[in-house]
Parts: C-alpha cells; sequence; structure tokens
C-alpha cells in the first residue's frame, strides 16, 4: 500500500522589501530551497519584485501589513488609528499595545487590508496564491476572521 504523497511549502516573506532580499529570495526559488513568497506591497521594491515573481513564475501571495512602513490604502492621506504622528504604522508591539487597549478602529484595518489586496492584484495581475501576515499582526484578539480573507 502506497503511502499519500505530502508537499513542503516553503514560503520566503517580506518579499518586496529590499532588492537585495528579494535577490536571496528568487535565488533560493531557483534552486528549489523556497517554493513560494510573501509579497509586502508597501516595501521598497515592491514593483521590482512582483516582476520577478512574473519573470520567473514563482508562486506568489499577499503578505499583509499593519506594522512596518506606510500604508497603501486611505489612511496614508490622513489621520488613522494605525499610524504615529509621522505617519508610519505602530510597529509591531505599537500595533498589540493598541489593539490590547481597543484604539484600533477595525474598520481602518479592514480598509487598509483590501487596499493591499487590491494593490498586489494591480501589481501581479491576479489574485494572491494566499494570504499571510507581516509579523503575525494578522493575529488580532477574539481569533476573528476577516470577511476578505
Amino acid at each position: 500500500m502506497s503511502r499519500p504523497r505530502m508537499r513542503l511549502v516553503v514560503t520566503a516573506d517580506d518579499f518586496g522589501y529590499c532588492p537585495r532580499r528579494d535577490e536571496g529570495i528568487v535565488e533560493a526559488f531557483l534552486a528549489g530551497a523556497v517554493t513560494s513568497v510573501s509579497l509586502l506591497v508597501n516595501g521598497a521594491a515592491t514593483e521590482s519584485a512582483a516582476e520577478l515573481a512574473r519573470r520567473h513564475s514563482i508562486p506568489t501571495g499577499l503578505h499583509a501589513n499593519l506594522s512596518e512602513g506606510r500604508p497603501v490604502g486611505p489612511a496614508r492621506r490622513g489621520a488613522s488609528s494605525l499610524l504615529g504622528p509621522e505617519g508610519f504604522f505602530l510597529g509591531k508591539m505599537g500595533f498589540r499595545e493598541a489593539v490590547a487597549a481597543g484604539d484600533v478602529d477595525l474598520p481602518q484595518v479592514r480598509e487598509e487590508l483590501e487596499a493591499q489586496l487590491s494593490c498586489f492584484r494591480e501589481l501581479l495581475g491576479r489574485a494572491p496564491t494566499h494570504v499571510d501576515g507581516h509579523q503575525h499582526v494578522h493575529v488580532l484578539p477574539g481569533g476573528q476572521t476577516p470577511s476578505w480573507a
């Protein structure tokens, strides 16, 4: 009797963070050590990373980010519970503390995540193969999965 065949998925996240990291990730994919990537749509090298993913046919998911850099959605144009005074996300611990204190407006979270999904679709011309979270900020108290996921 044959055993069921299993497939190991190794995903490299932070794709689009910077060109050097992206080069290493692509090298690992081409060598067979990485099987997919997660694109950070607000990274410094997002557009070139998307091009690399298309060129090398890399399975690509969305690396949802609420903790680092600037937003891509409506929050970038004004005040938001997701941002500090300089217009950047609150950071990993800052975001978690704000959530725990009840200071995060969940509709603003939804708007930003939907904007990131839209940005992903514009960059790659398709839906992501998967969605995961940068610095695990997708794990909000209450264990609720957003309806867009």
